[in-house]
Formats: C-alpha cells, sequence, structure tokens
C-alpha cells in the first residue's frame, strides 16, 4: 500500500485566492482559487490536479495549510461524486493543484423549490412591469405558433380575435443564474408568462461576448411555461455572461408585436455527474 501523501498548500508564484474552504470539525481552514480564475491563469489548460478535499472515496493523504502541529484535511484521490462540484483548487507547488470539492445537493433543493415557486405565480427576484404599446389597430401577418413545449395551464388555449393591450402592464418574473448541464443540447429552466398578461412571450438566450443566440422559443401563451427545451448548440463547461430577450406579442390572432425587455445573468455550465 502506498504511503500517504503530505501535501502543503503554496500560493508563492499562483493566482489570487478568492474562496475559502473551512472544516470547522477540524478547526482546519485554507483559501483555493476559484474555478473560473484558474481559467485565466491556465487558459489553454496544463495544471496538475493531484488530489480534492471536501469529499471522496479513496484516501490519498493530507493537505497542510500551516506547520506541522496545524490541523490538516484529508485528500482523497480525484473522483467524480453525485451532487459535487469543483468549486476551485489549492495551490501546491509548481503546476500541481488540489481541488476543493463543494456540496450541490442544497443548492439544487433550493432551485427546485424557486421552479415551484415560479410555476405558481411566486416570482422570485426582480418583476418588471411595463406599458404595452398602442399599437395601430391593424392585422399583420402572425409572429408564430405557441411553443411545443409549453405547458398547458387551466383550459383550454382559447384566442381571441383581437385583443386591447393600451395602457395595460406586461410582467416579466426576474432571471436568476441558469444551471445547464454541459455538453448537450437538452436543457431544464423554467421560463413563465404569468396568465394576467395580455401577450404572449417569444424568449431568446444571447451570449453576451459574442451576440450569439443559442436559443430562440415560439409563442408561450399567458399561463403557460417552458421547462424544457433544447439549444442551438451544446456549451462546454464554464460560465458565460447571457441577455434573455423577450419579445411580447399581443395574445389575439392578431399577434401585433408590443414591448421587449432585457434580462442579463450568467449560464454556469456544469459537467453532468
Amino acid at each position: 500500500m502506498a504511503e500517504p501523501q503530505l501535501f502543503h498548500a503554496d500560493f508563492s508564484g499562483a493566482g489570487e485566492a478568492r474562496g475559502t474552504y473551512n472544516n470547522s470539525a477540524a478547526g482546519f481552514s485554507v483559501a483555493y482559487i476559484k474555478r473560473k480564475d484558474m481559467k485565466t491563469l491556465y487558459p489553454s489548460g496544463g495544471f496538475n490536479v493531484r488530489g480534492q478535499i471536501g469529499a471522496g472515496r479513496e484516501q490519498l493523504g493530507a493537505l497542510a495549510a500551516g506547520g506541522e502541529n496545524e490541523p490538516q484535511e484529508v485528500v482523497y484521490s480525484v473522483a467524480k461524486l453525485a451532487h459535487k462540484r469543483v468549486a476551485g483548487y489549492v495551490p501546491v507547488g509548481g503546476n500541481d493543484y488540489i481541488a476543493v470539492v463543494r456540496d450541490t445537493l442544497l443548492l439544487w433543493i433550493l432551485l427546485m423549490l424557486l421552479a415551484l415557486a415560479l410555476i405558481a405565480g411566486l416570482a422570485f427576484g426582480i418583476r418588471a412591469a411595463v406599458t404595452a404599446n398602442a399599437e395601430p389597430e391593424t392585422t399583420t401577418n402572425a409572429a408564430g405558433v405557441v411553443d411545443p413545449n409549453a405547458q398547458l395551464g387551466e383550459g383550454e388555449l382559447d384566442v381571441p380575435d383581437h385583443i386591447d393591450t393600451a395602457g395595460t402592464n406586461i410582467q416579466f418574473s426576474g432571471i436568476t443564474e441558469m444551471h445547464f448541464v454541459a455538453g448537450q443540447r437538452e436543457q431544464n429552466y423554467i421560463f413563465s408568462n404569468p396568465e394576467v398578461n395580455p401577450c404572449y412571450f417569444k424568449i431568446t438566450i444571447i451570449l453576451s461576448d459574442t451576440g450569439e443566440s443559442i436559443y430562440t422559443s415560439d409563442l408561450l401563451p399567458p399561463g403557460y411555461s417552458i421547462s424544457r427545451f433544447t439549444l442551438d448548440r451544446a456549451l462546454a463547461a464554464g460560465e458565460y455572461n447571457v441577455v434573455v430577450h423577450f419579445d411580447t406579442f399581443s395574445f389575439d390572432r392578431e399577434q401585433r408585436p408590443l414591448n421587449k425587455m432585457d434580462f442579463k445573468t450568467v449560464i454556469i455550465a456544469e459537467e453532468a455527474e
């Protein structure tokens, strides 16, 4: 059996530590470099992950953040674990690092509760309301069809021939950060159109850095939600600044264009566990 290895945190020549790992039970604490900052230090990769702390299966050794008599943390062999994600890395000399693993189960539970609240109309975060433009009361070509992923509210969809939108408010639910699965096009995130709205939504997700559109919905009627959809292309693991753009059209057979609304947020694409 191999001898346990002892790693020493070494920030000489490393990037700035922006996170802290604490194990209060063991009295252990160590700074770490966040995962997104590692992309700046190593834009093409090239660093070595020697082990991980926080969770694991096979013990590899220990990590020391201070002197010999200071508390140490168990280091495990690198392994992917359910409901865990890498938050950052502790430098241990040269291009060698120990990964810091965090539990994401609580986060996913909170996101599920948030999604249920959104479906029930209890919008989390910023809610915006704008007054619908008084467009000329003329019939235009249809803007589109109802999105096939729209989840039915209550009863059948009854679209009037004409609806008066002048002076009415359009409500938008706030957009929190979106967690996607890296490397696949099919994603789950809930977009809702409050049933009080006099309009359809058409939703577009745009990458802020490049202006590329990675998803555009068809029409989402008031009182309906989209919780599963397909991106135009899969995203690699990482964080992406995006704009979620809403076009609105009158909820009638004329589908007159009304207001637009943009929400700036972030997509966190993570490897499937």
